[in-house]
């Protein structure tokens, strides 16, 4: 009963928080590995700014253990997604945690925050009772997080699956997670 309502809850949370984490036990050797992210991902520095003019489908930076990646939408309105990812060598297995988020989700809340200390600065109060006040002030906030989190839903399936088969991996387990203390 309590695994049944801690498995409800998990998902419960997946469907609200724009975030992702997943660890792969990879199946190819590291420089074969590193060769395929460097396929799809672009080096550049300032990758968090502004999308690069590549026809790789990632920009981001690689360091010793991890990489970090933003999806290049050059052509459309889409939010890019980032993928963050670090390695483990145990037991000459590698292990790579894969973390995807919307990088654009906390800007979104501060934009929409800032809009509300102006409101309260400004003291705007369209209405006489103060819970269509709330009301009325909330609907900027509910309406910026659906369209994060929708919109998140909809493209992290999609590089979810890129990632699995290109690091040729298999989805590890809670236990078997917990064991590597990872």
């Amino acid at each position: 009963m309590i695994n049944r309502l801690r498995y409800i809850y998990r998902r419960l949370l997946l469907k609200l928080i724009p975030a992702r984490s997943y660890v792969l036990e990879v199946g190819v050797p590291p420089h074969e590995l590193i060769l395929k992210l460097r396929e799809i991902i672009h080096p550049d520095k300032l990758y968090f700014l502004s999308p690069s003019k590549t026809d790789k489908p990632y920009s981001g930076k690689f360091s010793v253990n991890k990489f970090v990646a933003i999806k290049n939408n050059t052509g459309n309105i889409q939010r890019p997604i980032k993928v963050s990812g670090y390695f483990y060598i145990i037991q000459n297995r590698i292990y790579v945690r894969i973390i995807m988020s919307n990088p654009f989700s906390i800007l979104n809340i501060m934009v929409v925050g800032f809009l509300y200390v102006l409101l309260l600065f400004f003291r705007v109060f369209p209405f006489e009772k103060w819970w269509l006040n709330i009301l009325l002030w909330s609907v900027p906030l509910v309406m910026t997080y659906i369209f994060t989190n929708i919109s998140f839903q909809r493209l992290y399936r999609k590089e979810k699956w890129r990632f699995f088969k290109l690091l040729n991996g298999r989805r590890l387990t809670d236990k078997e997670i917990q064991m590597l203390k990872i």
